[in-house]
């Protein structure tokens, strides 16, 4: 299929992937039940949806529950994985990209296994969770793998994942499933916190795709940027992190809007003119098609396609189409 749509939000469930995590107890995903998958599945469904390639990573929770259990598992089962993937992509040229999985949040077997999938496997960026469990990304612990990512000029993609523990966050009652909401918020804090971290200034070469249109970052934008303390100090005082930290708060280079359009946002579950216009003026031509198969029903992911025809003609179309994916696969290269 030329000239279709790319998918950036494209999960996959592997069998080996779906067993390992059930033999630690794990059956669902934000919620929601994790089901059986094929190639051919996603294949009918890219096809009913005219993409023409789409980038497949693991969703929520990935392999911390695995990695939780027993490292040197953790480790295996994300080699395993990354190389599945990278036999997907060979067997079926041109309709798949891959976004490796790290076995998260052993961040010394994570940072070898980046190398590995984007230096020999050839993989096209890597898939990382917002949290695992009580860590953020942006937090400390994931400095090196950082480091890492930016010297090979990464394509990141951030994923939602479930709230911290319980006994640090209290589910509303009568809200049962994270991916109604939580996710939004979860994602939303991993980008401030990379943001506020000064991940994001000391890792200039980076570039992460926010899932479902960065959660709820482009409406709370104006108020990050207004509030936030290190926007505050003179300029001649500003140094770039970690040398430099003020009351506790990273003093940034660059206002907060700076960072906001650095991200990519894919419109994921996200698909309404509101959403459109807020992350256009925050990030022009970083909006991204995904289709959050095989989480989202096929039914939700063709009113992403009704949507984004409906609000957009011309370039403005072609872009969230594919020309910006084009062109962000193409600049990590």
């Amino acid at each position: 299929m030329k000239n279709g749509y790319i998918d950036v939000h494209h999960h996959i469930i592997p069998d080996a992937y779906r067993e390992a995590l059930a033999e630690v107890g794990v059956r669902k995903s934000g919620g929601k039940s994790i089901g059986r998958w094929s190639p051919e599945m996603s294949l009918t469904h890219m096809d009913t949806l005219g993409v023409e390639k789409a980038y497949c990573s693991l969703s929520e929770p990935a392999l911390y529950p695995i990695v939780e259990k027993d490292i040197a598992m953790g480790r295996q089962k994300a080699r395993m994985l990354n190389e599945y993937m990278a036999k997907l992509c060979e067997d079926y040229p041109g309709r798949f990209g891959a976004f490796a999985v790290l076995p998260l949040p052993d961040v010394e077997g994570a940072i070898e296994e980046a190398k590995y999938a984007l230096d020999v496997l050839k993989l096209d960026g890597v898939g990382m969770l917002s949290n695992y469990r009580n860590e953020f990304l942006g937090n400390r612990i994931f400095d090196k793998l950082f480091d890492e990512l930016d010297q090979r000029k990464a394509v990141i993609y951030i994923h939602p994942s479930i709230p911290p523990d319980e006994s640090v966050f209290k589910r509303p009652e009568f809200v049962p499933y994270d991916y109604l909401q939580e996710f939004c918020f979860n994602t939303t804090r991993a980008a401030t916190n990379l943001i506020f971290s000064g991940t994001l200034e000391r890792c200039k070469n980076i570039k992460p795709i926010l899932a479902h249109m960065g959660g709820t970052l482009p409406y709370l934008s104006w108020r990050l940027n207004r509030c936030f303390p290190g926007n505050k100090r003179p300029e001649k005082e500003k140094q770039v992190l970690p040398e430099y930290v003020y009351d506790g708060w990273c003093s940034l280079s660059d206002s907060l809007y700076e960072y906001f359009g650095r991200f990519y946002y894919d419109a994921a579950l996200s698909c309404h003119d509101i959403a459109f216009s807020a992350v256009e003026k925050l990030a022009p031509n970083h909006t991204l098609f995904g289709s959050d198969s095989f989480y989202a029903a096929l039914d939700s992911a063709k009113k992403f396609v009704e949507e984004i025809e409906a609000y957009h003609t011309g370039a403005a179309y072609d872009n969230i189409k594919r020309e910006n994916a084009i062109k962000l696969f193409s600049s990590s290269l």
